[in-house]
């Protein structure tokens, strides 16, 4: 009896443990007011002291695609923090508007600093343009340095952290050792 126990507490174990898929999140901005970005917005804490929402006004040839509205990070930077934390930072539309020599964003997991992008004005394009992250590991915080004018982005877009998935070798042993102890219980039950 014991033995069945066992077995079926293993089976059970290994069938709550499936493959799982990292969701994709994208974050347009889009159809909100001001009053309507609030901490939490798209599984991210961080909005309402990082800067505001804006139109396109200042950039009349951005593509259509990307809508009516972005945000508008305050001149002395955001930290905005991922509130399914860990996360997979992908990339934004990007522009920072100003002349300031640093222009950056940093990407933080766990309160260390794992990966920065120092981006150089001089190279940036006047448009708001796709800036890929740079980084695949697991983050829980980015931080965008502020310009004088502040930096724009767009289109956000990160991936929710996917549980490892338990490699097949795992899956054969466990239904092996499952099989042996339902064997071993009948015997023992054909025996008495």
């Amino acid at each position: 009896m014991k033995l069945k126990l066992l077995a079926g507490v293993l089976a059970a174990t290994l069938s709550s443990v499936s493959d799982t898929y990292a969701s994709q999140i994208v974050l347009t901005f889009e159809n909100l007011y001001d009053w309507d970005l609030v901490d939490g917005y798209g599984g991210i804490s961080g909005w309402q002291a990082g800067g505001t929402l804006r139109d396109y006004s200042i950039y009349p040839s951005h593509r259509p695609e990307m809508g009516d509205s972005y945000f508008s990070v305050s001149p002395g930077g955001a930290e905005l923090s991922f509130d399914a934390a860990p996360v997979v930072f992908e990339g934004i539309h990007y522009n920072f508007v100003g002349f300031d020599s640093h222009v950056s964003y940093d990407l933080y997991y766990q309160d260390r600093l794992v990966y920065s992008a120092p981006l150089v004005p001089e190279n940036q394009p006047p448009e708001v343009y796709w800036l890929a992250s740079g980084y695949s590991g697991l983050i829980d915080k980015i931080y965008f340095h502020g310009t004088s004018d502040g930096v724009v982005i767009d289109n956000l877009i990160y991936s929710t952290a996917a549980p490892v998935p338990l490699p097949g070798a795992a899956w054969l042993f466990g239904v092996s050792l499952a099989g042996l102890f339902a064997r071993t219980g009948r015997r023992q039950i054909q025996a008495t």
